[in-house]
């Protein structure tokens, strides 16, 4: 192809442009990916610049992957070369090729959110809960850079440096390392070493959802792009929805604003109909501080499908929910890879989920680390890997089980004689199950670590199947999903040690299909770069959408307001078609306090027995503009929806 096939506008200045320098402001749909970055890379590689010195960054692994093969259609000499990959994985491959970390004694063995919270609690000093750390490690894989004045990679709080003093006191002790932490070291090193091979490695840098990257990462991609090097940043801040991980959504527009950048806008939707546009356009105009025009559409012809719906209960919406998709799909109205459903509580996902599958319908969920959520799969998982290696943070989980606190106070004990003694707890419980007496009590620690040696030397790691029935078997609910990962993965390993290899890349770099054939179900987080002919978004209820921070001040609350909007926002712009928005009238109570439902206790009322309470609409319904339709009665909506199909 040429790369102006077909192009105009302003995706063909984002390709054609000969600036050092280039900005693209682009909002959901606008097709700034495929018609403006890509066609760039087809004119670099037109025009002879070698693929291996272009490299393209994206957010997910989802997205590079889209990106790898889209390059590789292209038909260009040398598209095979490009290097596609999400900043994670660029940096990871950098520390492994480079020794960094094995000059720095650190081992790449990442962590799970389960083991982090361990981690966490064995820390000894005032860093409060387990949410107050919950952030502090989050501050720490972003290198500090809270805001875009910190100065990325360093702590200067003496707490911050306190904490990252007992944070890496236990990784390197344990063997491990946070995937989150290989951007900071990364940064780290080519900061300290200008004569690095990476520092002029490329000559063209093109970077996707700019605003969803940290500052740190952000100041990354500026080390990476100095002297001659190109940058091609592209991204929407109405679309930054990462606070969590400190995301710098200011600063794509600082980047656009640099007198040295030349910029574009893209301003034209080719996703939604009209509809759907108007109503995401009227929502994210409630930002404060927004000044930008608001999105058209390409589609204006095209009305598009829009219900809101409430239900009596959550089972009653659940159930409406799968009865919907259940008759589309069956009736041939549908595929289910046309259907996603979006929600922002697991349970009320993995609730649709099961409905769908009871139903002979197939339906995959995409929640973070859902497959060790119970601590049953922790354990089977934590002995798959402590029977393949001498892995420390497995046996720390494994001398955690069944205790809301991990037992922390008894393990720092045990961490301390160890450190004194210079062994490891797997040689001191070792000792202790020979009969050797330690300084330290270990009553709690000693029957488990028994159990897992004899669960342990009861596999046989060269028949895989009898290890899956072993660790993972049939009649047991909660390793349901980890089963379910092991036995999809066995045809493709051949020992025990790829088959865990295999079970972690699985667990934690969950990959979300742009074209399945199934039902899509996931967090509204995970939906970011989707398109769906299809989109249902459950449990529209205050509390849930928007979540707010426990006990937050007035600007943590006000920051979250802010953010989930915009992560409404991206939900609703997934919808190439239909867009369904549900929520239930009131729920029982104890499952809407673990829901974190918005609850007046004043209305508690006791039906048959059980406390229910009634839920509120979340807020944004009242921001989607008079486009948005009145809400209706579950059953009478699903009424209308199935005759009128």
């Amino acid at each position: 192809m040429n790369w102006d096939d077909g192009i105009e506008g302003p995706h063909r200045a984002i390709a054609a442009s000969a600036s050092s320098r280039i900005g693209v402001l682009a909002g959901p749909g606008t097709g700034k990916t495929s018609y403006g970055l890509m066609r760039r890379v087809v004119r670099l590689l037109a025009e002879g610049v070698p693929g291996g010195r272009i490299l393209l960054i994206s957010f997910t692994r989802t997205a590079a992957q889209d990106l790898r093969e889209k390059i590789a259609a292209l038909g260009v000499f040398g598209a095979d070369e490009v290097r596609a990959t999400t900043l994670h994985s660029y940096c990871f491959g950098l520390l492994q090729r480079d020794s960094v970390l094995a000059i720095t004694g650190r081992q790449p063995r990442p962590m799970m959110k389960h083991e982090i919270d361990l981690m966490l609690r064995d820390l000894e000093g005032d860093f409060g809960n387990i949410y107050a750390r919950r952030e502090l490690v989050e501050a720490f894989e972003a290198g500090w850079a809270r805001g875009i004045t910190d100065h990325p990679g360093l702590a200067v709080d003496p707490s911050d440096r306190q904490f990252e003093s007992q944070v890496m006191r236990w990784m390197i002790h344990h063997r491990a390392i946070l995937i989150g932490e290989v951007v900071p070291l990364a940064f780290d090193y080519l900061r300290n070493n200008p004569m690095a091979e990476d520092l002029g490695n490329f000559s063209h840098v093109i970077v996707d959802e700019y605003q969803d990257l940290n500052v740190l990462e952000q100041h990354l991609l500026d080390l990476l792009a100095e002297g001659e090097t190109s940058l091609c940043i592209a991204g929407d801040d109405d679309q930054s929805i990462y606070s969590f991980r400190h995301a710098n959504p200011i600063g794509i527009q600082q980047f656009l604003d640099r007198d040295d950048v030349e910029r574009h806008e893209i301003e034209v939707c080719g996703r939604c109909p009209r509809r759907i546009l108007s109503m995401a356009n009227s929502l994210i105009s409630h930002a404060s501080d927004r000044d930008k025009p608001v999105m058209t559409c390409r589609q204006e012809n095209v009305e598009g499908s829009v219900a809101v719906v409430q239900w009596p209960d959550l089972s009653d919406e659940v159930e409406g929910i799968v009865a919907a998709i259940v008759a589309d799909i069956e009736q041939d109205r549908r595929q289910p890879g046309d259907i996603l459903v979006l929600t922002s509580r697991h349970k009320i996902g993995e609730a649709v989920r099961d409905g769908l599958r009871t139903l002979e319908i197939d339906a995959h969920s995409f929640f973070s680390e859902e497959a060790v959520r119970t601590v049953r799969a922790q354990e089977a998982l934590a002995l798959l890997w402590l029977a393949v290696s001498d892995d420390p943070v497995s046996l720390r989980v494994i001398l955690g089980l069944d205790d809301g606190d991990g037992r922390a106070n008894a393990y720092r004990k045990l961490m301390a004689y160890c450190w004194q003694e210079g062994i490891s707890e797997q040689e001191a419980l070792g000792r202790a199950s020979r009969g050797d007496k330690l300084p330290v009590s270990i009553r709690a620690f000693l029957p488990r670590y028994i159990h897992a040696c004899n669960v342990i030397d009861g596999l046989t790691l060269e028949d895989l199947p009898s290890v899956i029935e072993a660790l993972f078997p049939d009649n047991q609910e909660e390793l349901a999903d980890l089963r379910a990962l092991a036995v999809d993965l066995l045809p493709d390993v051949e020992s025990a040690r790829s088959l865990l290899d295999a079970l972690i890349v699985r667990i934690t770099q969950v990959d979300v299909p742009a074209s399945p054939d199934y039902v899509r179900i996931m967090s509204l987080h995970k939906s970011k770069g989707l398109t769906s002919p299809v989109v249902y978004v459950a449990g529209m209820a205050e509390g849930i959408v928007p979540t707010l921070p426990k006990n937050g001040t007035d600007d943590q609350v006000s920051a979250a307001v802010e953010e989930q909007r915009r992560l409404f926002y991206v939900a609703i712009t997934r919808a190439a078609d239909q867009l369904v928005l549900s929520y239930a009238a009131s729920m029982e109570l104890s499952l809407a306090m673990k829901l974190q439902v918005r609850l007046d206790m004043s209305k508690i009322r006791r039906i048959g027995g059980e406390k229910r309470i009634p839920t509120i609409a979340s807020r944004y319904l009242r921001e989607l503009g008079t486009d948005a339709p009145r809400s209706v009665p579950g059953a009478r909506w699903l009424q209308d929806h199935l005759g009128s199909q």
